[in-house]
């Protein structure tokens, strides 16, 4: 390793800025939590983490005429304390998680900022492409996979009287051919029950029928709040 410039300092920051730009680019078009500047400070703080590893190596030798134990100590802390970040991106809104791409996202992106940090530009280039193009054209991919498969739903009902209420629930799921799954039942602090369970309908079902289930559950007498998540 040699002598590392100030034009190799430059060079490796502004690629570390246009990483975190595109893959920050399409998180921000999607109205994801973390945009275009988290991704280009993760991206810019990793890759000024592996810089200030390159640099100590160098003085290291040269001061002392001994190599570092471990050059990449500081990188590796990097890998590891970006969880925190990532873990920040998560949201969980009833049955729904949301922000785990993002998550991954911001994690790559450190990743990403290391190699280039260390001067490896191809594979940064590559890698960089790689994430852009999982990101956007696997989106509409997974979207596809989705509407060719069975529809299923997460739901969550509190009910006053868990009989009638199972009684209602196991005629709509005769009536409307979908089978239940994975019930779980709790009961609140106010005397109610939490009813949790897992809806498939038949492959050949249509939005319309979906609503209908949904409505119809809904107006079952005693139930007092019901959530829902289709997958």
């Amino acid at each position: 390793m040699g002598q590392i410039t100030i034009a190799d300092i430059v060079l490796r920051l502004l690629g570390a800025v246009a990483v975190g730009f595109f893959v920050g680019a399409q998180r921000a078009r999607t109205s994801h939590p973390a945009g275009i500047r988290t991704h280009i400070l993760v991206a810019l703080g990793s890759c000024v983490v592996m810089i200030t590893s390159c640099i100590m190596y160098v003085q290291t030798i040269e001061l002392f005429g001994t190599s570092p134990s471990d050059p990449a100590r500081l990188g590796a802390q990097v890998i590891n304390g970006i969880g925190f970040l990532g873990a920040g991106a998560i949201l969980r809104e009833g049955f729904t998680v949301r922000g785990l791409t993002t998550a991954a996202s911001v994690w790559v992106v450190a990743c990403l900022g290391l190699a280039v940090g260390m001067g490896y530009y191809l594979l940064t280039a590559l890698g960089t492409v790689v994430s852009f193009i999982t990101l956007i054209a696997f989106d509409g991919i997974q979207d596809r996979i989705r509407k060719n498969r069975s529809t299923e739903l997460d739901f969550q009902i509190e009910c006053e009287h868990i009989g009638d209420l199972m009684v209602e629930l196991t005629h709509l799921s005769e009536v409307h051919l979908v089978s239940m799954t994975d019930l779980a039942f709790d009961r609140t602090k106010h005397n109610t029950y939490v009813i949790s369970f897992h809806v498939r309908l038949p492959a050949s079902s249509h939005e319309k029928e979906m609503n209908a289930f949904q409505q119809q559950v809904a107006a079952i007498p005693g139930l007092i709040r019901m959530e829902q998540h289709r997958e």
